[in-house]
C-alpha cells in the first residue's frame, strides 16, 4: 500500500493535481531500491560485532546485583553528535576513545590506549576508576601502572598507585595555600626533604616510563632498576620543567628512584608497557574542584597531557563545588567559569581526545545537621551547570547522581554500611558500584553506538528511500519535536529493538527533534502532530506500511532496524511534502 500523507492541519490540501508527485504510488521497482536502501542504513547502524561485550565476571555480576539492591539504576552516557550524514549521526563526542578501543578488539592497535581521570577525593584513593580500569583492562588488555605518584599524599592510605618512599614532602593544587613549587597534570608535587630520599616501585613487564620533574634548584636523580644503574638526570637549574624517557630491561622487577639532595622537586613517574592495552591514569586530589585544578601551571599540565596522549579525558568534579556553594564560600558564576575554563585547558591540550564529565554523586547536609540526610541545595543546580557546560564544550556527560538512584541514595548506601561518618565519602563497595556504573555506562555506549561508516554510502542509502529531496537541516519554527508511538502488539524483543536502534540513532532534521518509542508495540501508526488522522486509540497518527521483506531478512532485529529505517523516512518525507505545501 502506498504512502499518502494527509494535508497539514494547518493548511488546506491542495487542489487537484497540485499534490507533489512524490505522493503517487511508487513502481515495483521503486519500492524494491528503498527497501534496499533500507537494508543499507540497518546494516549500517547496526551493533558491530566487534563491539559486543563480553560476558560479565561474576565480579562484574556481583557488582550490578549490588547496585539493584541499593536501587542504582545505572544511566546511559549523553554523548552528543558531531557529524552527521543525513538525520543519522556518524561520527560522536567519544569516538575517538570508541575507535581506539575498536583497534584493541580488532588487534590492529600497537599501542596503549590511555584514559586520563582527573577528579576530588572520591578518586584520589584510586577508587571507583580503578573497577573501570579492572573492568576495561580484562577486554582489552592491560597497558601498564601508567602515571603514579612518588608517595602517599598522606600517612596513611593505599599505595596502589605511587611508590613506597621515604624522604619527600607533599604539596597539591588541593591545599589553602598555592604551593611554592610549580604543580603539572598529576596536581601533585614531592620535593625530598632530605639527602636521598627515595621510592621504589614494583614492576610487572613495564618496558616504558617517564619522569616529570623539575629543573629548579635540584641535584641529579637517579634510576635504579633491580639495583643496578639506569640512568641520572643532568640538572641545569633553569626552572623548566623536564620529562625523562627512559626503557626497562625484559624481565626488570623493581625500580628505585633516589634524590641524592633536598629539595629536588618531582611530578609523577609513568610506567608503561611496550603493547596495546588499556591504561588508565588516576589524576585525583583530595579537596580539589575546578577552581583549584587551575592553580596547576597551564604550560605544563598542557605538556605533561600532550606526553599521556589520552584517547578520554574524564573529569569527575562538582562534590566540592556543591559544599562551597552551601558555605558561601564559592558564586554559581565562579563555579561555571572555573568549570568551563579547566574544561577548556585540557580540551585545547588534547585535541584529539573524547572528554567525558561526570556529574557529582548524591550530597547531603551530614551528620552535624538537625536532618542530615537532607539533600544540598545546590546538588541539581551544579549537575545541571556541569551537563550544559560539558555539551557546550564538546564533551559527554554522565549524571552519576542519577546512576546512583538519585535523591536517597546516600541514605540507602549509608542504611547498608557503604559510607564514612561524613556521609559525603562512599566506602568499600559503596565505591565499587559507582565505578561499575561508570564503566557499565561506558562500555554500553561503546557497544551501542555504530562504528563510523562511509558517510557517501550512507547519503546514497538515504536519499533513495526518502524518495524526495532533502529539506535544509536548519531549523524549522513550525516544526514540532515528534514522538514515534506504535500500537500494542508485539512484546518487547529484538524486532521492537531493531525499530528503536534506529529511532534512537537519528535526529531528523534538527536538534530539537525526538524520535523514541513510547510503548513497546508493532508498527501501526506513528504520531506526528495532532488530528492527522486517527489511530485506533484515539491518538493522532500517521499511518505507515510497513515494508515489504524479502526472504533473505530474517533475524527480527534486522528486520525491525529495516521497519525503523522505513519509518523514519516516511516522517521525514512527510514533513518535507508538508512544508512544501505549506510553502507560499
Amino acid at each position: 500500500m502506498a504512502f499518502h500523507p494527509a494535508p497539514p492541519v494547518d493548511s488546506p490540501p491542495p487542489a487537484a493535481g497540485e499534490r507533489p508527485a512524490a505522493a503517487g504510488a511508487p513502481s515495483r521497482e521503486s519500492r524494491q531500491a528503498r527497501l534496499a536502501a533500507a537494508q543499507v542504513i540497518a546494516r549500517a547502524l547496526a551493533p558491530a560485532d566487534s563491539r559486543r561485550l563480553t560476558e560479565l565476571s561474576p565480579e562484574e555480576q556481583s557488582l550490578l546485583e549490588l547496585a539493584a539492591s541499593l536501587q542504582a539504576p545505572g544511566a546511559g552516557i549523553e554523548n552528543p553528535c558531531v557529524e552527521r550524514t543525513g538525520p543519522f549521526c556518524t561520527r560522536t563526542v567519544l569516538e575517538p576513545l570508541f575507535s581506539a578501543l575498536d583497534g584493541l578488539r580488532s588487534g590492529q592497535a600497537s599501542s596503549p590506549v590511555r584514559i586520563a581521570a582527573f577528579g576530588n577525593s572520591l578518586i584520589a584513593g584510586d577508587r571507583i576508576v580503578d573497577i573501570v580500569r579492572e573492568q576495561f583492562v580484562r577486554r582489552f588488555g592491560d597497558g601498564g601502572r601508567g602515571l603514579l605518584l612518588i608517595d602517599r599524599l598522606a600517612p596513611y592510605g593505599p599505595r596502589t598507585r605511587t611508590g613506597t618512599a621515604e624522604g619527600w614532602s607533599v604539596h597539591t593544587v588541593g591545599e589553602l595555600k598555592d604551593s611554592p613549587w610549580p604543580i603539572g597534570l598529576s596536581g601533585v608535587v614531592h620535593v625530598s626533604s632530605q639527602p636521598r630520599a627515595r621510592s621504589r616501585f614494583s614492576l610487572s613487564g613495564e618496558r616504558q616510563g617517564t619522569l616529570f620533574w623539575l629543573d629548579q634548584d635540584s641535584g641529579p636523580l637517579e634510576l635504579r632498576v633491580d639495583g643496578h644503574p639506569l640512568l641520572q638526570t643532568q640538572p641545569q637549574n633553569g626552572g623548566e620543567h623536564q620529562q625523562e624517557d627512559f626503557t626497562l630491561p625484559p624481565g626488570a622487577k623493581t625500580l628505585e628512584l633516589i634524590a641524592p639532595q633536598r629539595g629536588t622537586a618531582l611530578q609523577g613517574l609513568a610506567l608503561d608497557k611496550p603493547g596495546p592495552g588499556i591504561v588508565l591514569d588516576t589524576l585525583g586530589v583530595p579537596s580539589a574542584d575546578a577552581s583549584l585544578f587551575l592553580r596547576a601551571d597551564e604550560a605544563m599540565v598542557a605538556d605533561q597531557l600532550r606526553a599521556r596522549a589520552p584517547a578520554l579525558v574524564l573529569v569527575m568534579l562538582g562534590g566540592n563545588e556543591v559544599k562551597r556553594l552551601q558555605w558561601k564560600r564559592s558564586t554559581s558564576s565562579q563555579v561555571e567559569r572555573d568549570l568551563r575554563r579547566f574544561l577548556q585547558r585540557v580540551t585545547r591540550a588534547t585535541p584529539e581526545a573524547a572528554c567525558l564529565v561526570v556529574g557529582p554523586v548524591d550530597a547531603v547536609l551530614g551528620p552535624g545537621a538537625a536532618k542530615p540526610f537532607q539533600q544540598r541545595e545546590h546538588l541539581e543546580e551544579v549537575i545541571g551547570m556541569e551537563r550544559e557546560i560539558a555539551l557546550e564544550e564538546g564533551c559527554a556527560f554522565f549524571d552519576m547522581f542519577a546512576a546512583m538512584g538519585g535523591t536517597g541514595a546516600i541514605q540507602r548506601f549509608h542504611t547498608r554500611g557503604f559510607m564514612h561518618d561524613d556521609l559525603v565519602h562512599p566506602k568499600g563497595r559503596g565505591l565499587d558500584v559507582l565505578g561499575a556504573l561508570l564503566s557499565r555506562g561506558l562500555l554500553r555506549s561503546w557497544e551501542d553506538t555504530p562504528r563510523t561508516e562511509p558517510s557517501a554510502a550512507l547519503a546514497r542509502a538515504w536519499t533513495t528511500l526518502l524518495g524526495v529531496e532533502l529539506l535544509s537541516h536548519a531549523p524549522h519554527p513550525s516544526r514540532q519535536t515528534r514522538s514515534v508511538a506504535l500500537l500494542p502488539g508485539a512484546p518487547e524483543g529484538p524486532w521492537t529493538d531493531g525499530v528503536r536502534r534506529v529511532l534512537d540513532t537519528a535526529r531528523a532534521r534538527d536538534a530539537s527533534a525526538s524520535l523514541s518509542l513510547a510503548e513497546p508495540s508493532s508498527l501501526r501508526c506513528a504520531t506526528l502532530v495532532p488530528r492527522l488522522g486517527v489511530a485506533a486509540d484515539g491518538s493522532g497518527c500517521l499511518p505507515v506500511t510497513p515494508p515489504p521483506f524479502s526472504e533473505g531478512v530474517q533475524d527480527p532485529f534486522q528486520r525491525g532496524s529495516v521497519v525503523g529505517a522505513w519509518l523514519l523516512a516516511e516522517l521525514v518525507r512527510y514533513d518535507t511534502l508538508a512544508t512544501a505545501w505549506q510553502a507560499p
